[in-house]
């Protein structure tokens, strides 16, 4: 019976002793990471206009059919760009490295 008191007793000044005070001050000691907002990257088609906004660094742009076939490639630059497209009217899927939306062209 004397173990379990004394076991008891252990764990009750551990909590209550060191381990609380070295919770908070790890807390205080904590710094926050402040995360950096990058603004979205935007896609808009008008017509046979393609403009690219906030595009985070250069990239290679590619444009398929719908039926997976590249019918276009154009290494492009950060920021924002507009690009006249000369593709037929219908459906096609852009890739901009990880980035991928499907357009329609009017």
């Amino acid at each position: 019976m004397k173990r379990f008191y004394w076991t008891t007793l252990c764990i009750l000044l551990f909590l209550c002793g060191f381990g609380i005070d070295g919770i908070y001050a790890q807390d205080q000691n904590r710094k926050e990471v402040m995360e950096e907002v990058v603004p979205e990257t935007k896609i808009k088609v008008t017509e046979n206009r393609l403009v690219i906004e906030n595009l985070p660094k250069d990239g290679v742009l590619e444009i398929f059919s719908i039926m997976g076939v590249k019918v276009y490639t154009r290494k492009i630059k950060a920021g924002t760009n507009e690009y006249q497209l000369d593709l037929p009217k219908g459906y096609y899927i852009i890739r901009i490295g990880d980035l991928v939306k499907k357009i329609l062209l009017k």
